[in-house]
């Protein structure tokens, strides 16, 4: 790092020797066409003395005094002018090849002249300066503009310390680097310094000083000084900016100190931006946490509470009177009990299956399966559910086989038909169809009840939220985020719909994938 750091300032002082030598050879060239100017001029009046009078022969001295100064500055202008007056009385004022000057209008052209040449010399000088001060005043609103840009997409302190040092470096051929504080709010360099043009071996004891004391501190090291500025806004310290100023440069230059404070500034404003974003991304994962879990504890109160009085009371009939029941009697008891306590595993099982979903903990076995089989599955699992419920499967033929985890796939046909069931009048049927489609399968479950609501068709699946018709039934609102929660860790898609002349409709798209070709030689021969 060193060495790149001394390679930085190599490079940054070659170019400021060949920018001065650029100016020093600019100049010379100006002070060579000053003097160059007037006899340019003679060469050209010279031949052309008995046609055109004094007064035309000095406005084509004073032509090329504007052009040497339109080009080359004051300097040469003056030269030029100065040059003017001696070389037009040598050749063209009477008596010629003679200095002496008899005639005393030429005299007082020769003078208007030097007035009018060091008049317009001057007034292009200032003509030049507002040019460069404005083309200076557009370059740094551009840079301005370039940082505030690059500082838009900082998502963190690494991403704004890189910007700021890549562009103080292009803006100011400067060296620096970003101090943020720790924990215990010591200064630090960052976890991963950006290459190229950051700063190494600052005194992070003044740095510290300048964080806790909010003031600029400025030491000496070698030929270049180290300044350290805190980075505050809205009287919130977000660190200490240490620069190293390239040889021949001063930050405290009344001309760039607005500048620079406005470099601070927008990088100081990214750093409160980014921690006021921290803060209420803290603030609002505090706030959903705390409204999950208060609507997680709304919803399991009921559902548990419910099955658990009803596992007590059988229990507490069972020993307290259990000679007075006859052996059915105690039949159903225990009924009761294995029924409430499988109803409260469930909803267990449930709220875990969420939770390690949610938090990607659930890996996915998937095999090649018929959609079929898992439909069968599944309703057998829910034949005690069923009962005389009429259940219409639509499945056609030669449907391909599904690259899933059945078990998982299983629980979603699973919880979508008993959320017909709880939903549904008795009796009404439940239609489950499939429909091949490009490159997916569609899976419809369907019922014949009410239906969503119009506009909570999203709604229905997020956590703990159930309708307001559902208040009488079990659960806590977590079977159909669970569903969605399957299916797109499986790359598809879930939805729901009201259709015409039936209830609620949800829609499953599972991706198609091409299975492997069986090798019937292969299973022949063994």
């Amino acid at each position: 790092m060193r060495k790149n750091e001394s390679g930085n300032e190599q490079d940054h002082q070659i170019s400021e020797m060949r920018l001065n030598r650029r100016r020093c050879s600019s100049r010379l060239q100006g002070y060579a066409w000053g003097i160059a100017a007037p006899f340019i001029c003679t060469l050209m009046d010279w031949p052309l003395r008995h046609v055109l009078g004094p007064a035309s022969i000095l406005m084509t001295y004073l032509l090329g005094v504007f052009l040497v100064a339109s080009r080359y500055g004051r300097g040469a202008s003056i030269i030029a002018s100065l040059l003017s007056a001696p070389v037009f009385a040598f050749y063209f004022a009477h008596p010629i090849f003679s200095f002496a000057i008899n005639d005393l209008e030429n005299i007082i052209g020769l003078g208007v002249m030097i007035v009018v040449a060091n008049v317009t010399s001057d007034f292009l000088e200032r003509v030049h300066l507002q040019a460069e001060i404005s083309k200076q005043r557009e370059n740094r609103a551009n840079a301005l503009y370039r940082l505030s840009q690059a500082l838009s997409d900082a998502h963190n302190q690494q991403s704004v310390a890189t910007i700021a040092v890549s562009h103080i470096y292009d803006d100011f051929g400067a060296l620096s680097v970003l101090l943020f504080p720790d924990p215990e709010f010591h200064l630090q360099y960052p976890s991963d310094m950006p290459l190229g043009h950051s700063l190494r071996g600052v005194d992070l004891k003044i740095a510290q000083q300048t964080y806790q004391q909010h003031t600029a501190k400025q030491t000496s090291e070698s030929t270049s000084s180290i300044a350290y500025y805190s980075l505050e806004h809205s009287q919130i310290i977000q660190g200490v900016l240490a620069i190293k100023s390239p040889a021949g440069s001063d930050l405290t230059n009344p001309k760039l100190v607005t500048f620079f404070d406005t470099f601070l500034n927008l990088i100081s404003q990214t750093l409160e931006r980014l921690s006021l974003t921290e803060q209420a991304n803290n603030a609002n994962l505090q706030a959903e946490t705390e409204s999950l879990r208060n609507a997680l504890l709304s919803a399991i109160s009921h559902d548990l509470r419910t099955p658990l009085t009803r596992i007590i009371g059988a229990g507490t009939a069972l020993v307290e009177n259990n000679e007075d029941f006859s052996a059915e009697e105690k039949l159903d008891f225990n009924r009761v009990i294995l029924d409430e306590a499988q109803r409260m595993s469930e909803l267990t099982s449930k709220m875990l299956d969420m939770a390690r979903l949610t938090a990607g903990e659930i890996i996915l076995h998937q095999e090649w399966n018929a959609l079929e089989e898992i439909v069968g599955s599944a309703l057998n699992r829910l034949e005690k559910n069923l009962g005389t419920r009429p259940i219409r499967t639509l499945l056609p033929d030669h449907l391909p086989l599904l690259w899933i985890d059945a078990v998982l796939v299983e629980q979603v046909l699973t919880n979508l038909i008993e959320n017909a069931i709880k939903y549904t009048p008795a009796g009404g049927p439940i239609d489950i169809s499939a429909e091949l489609l490009a490159g997916k399968l569609a899976i419809t479950v369907s019922d014949y009840g009410r239906g969503i609501p119009q506009g909570m068709e999203e709604k229905v699946f997020d956590k703990f939220y159930r309708l307001e018709s559902e208040s009488h039934q079990g659960g806590v609102g977590l079977g159909l985020t669970l569903c969605r929660a399957i299916i797109e860790a499986h790359g598809g898609t879930i939805h729901t719909t009201n259709q015409y002349g039936k209830g609620a409709s949800f829609i499953i798209n599972l991706p198609i994938h091409e299975p492997p070709e069986l090798n019937c030689l292969e299973g022949m021969t063994e």
